[in-house]
C-alpha cells in the first residue's frame, strides 16, 4: 500500500512538472506582418527573426551580421528551405527601410496595424533575435544585452541555437497557442 501511494505521488509530481514546462512555451500561430503570416508561409522552416531599426548605424551593422549568418549557414549546408532569416524594421524607422531585401535577407516593416514587435514583447521577451520552430514555437530568444551580433560570443550563440533547433522535434506535441 505504501509503495502504491509513493508511485502515485511521484507520478503526480512528474505530471505537474511537465504541465508547468508546457505552459511556459510560447507559440505564435499567427505571426502576421503586412498581411503575411510568417508562420504559415514558412511553416516547414526554422524562422530566425531579427528586430532592427534602420534609423541608426548599429542596426545596419546588425543587418550585415545577419548576411554573414546567411552565408555561414549556406557554407554549412543549411539552405533557405531549412532556415529562413528575416529582419523586421521598427515602426519609427519606416522611412529608412532600404527595400524588400537587405542583400539576401528578407525585410519587413512593422506597422501600427500589425504591431509585430509589440506582440513579441507582450510575451515577456525584450529580445532582438528570435528563433521559431517549424510550427511557430519560440525556441530561443536572445535578450537585448546579448543580442548584438557584432560580439562574436553572441553571434556564435545564435548559430549554435539555430543548429540545435534544427535537430528538435518541436511540432510533435500540442502546446498552448497565443495569437
Amino acid at each position: 500500500m505504501y509503495m502504491q501511494r509513493l508511485i502515485f505521488v511521484v507520478s503526480l509530481l512528474s505530471i505537474s512538472i511537465v504541465a508547468q514546462d508546457n505552459r511556459k512555451k510560447t507559440c505564435l500561430h499567427n505571426l502576421a506582418i503586412n498581411g503575411t503570416n510568417l508562420i504559415a508561409i514558412y511553416r516547414k522552416q526554422l524562422l530566425v527573426l531579427g528586430i532592427i531599426n534602420f534609423n541608426n548605424q548599429s542596426s545596419r551593422i546588425q543587418a550585415n551580421r545577419y548576411n554573414d549568418l546567411y552565408r555561414e549557414l549556406q557554407n554549412s549546408g543549411i539552405r533557405d528551405t531549412t532556415v529562413r532569416l528575416i529582419l523586421v524594421n521598427e515602426q519609427d524607422a519606416a522611412n529608412y527601410l532600404p527595400g524588400k531585401y537587405y542583400d539576401k535577407i528578407r525585410l519587413f516593416q512593422d506597422n501600427a496595424k500589425d504591431g509585430l514587435i509589440k506582440k513579441l514583447r507582450n510575451h515577456e521577451h525584450s529580445a532582438d533575435n528570435f528563433i521559431f520552430g517549424r510550427c511557430g514555437y519560440l525556441v530561443f530568444a536572445q535578450e537585448r544585452s546579448n543580442s548584438n551580433l557584432q560580439d562574436g560570443k553572441n553571434y556564435k550563440e545564435l548559430v549554435r541555437n539555430i543548429k540545435l533547433a534544427m535537430r528538435g522535434r518541436i511540432c510533435s506535441e500540442k502546446k498552448q497557442y497565443y495569437s
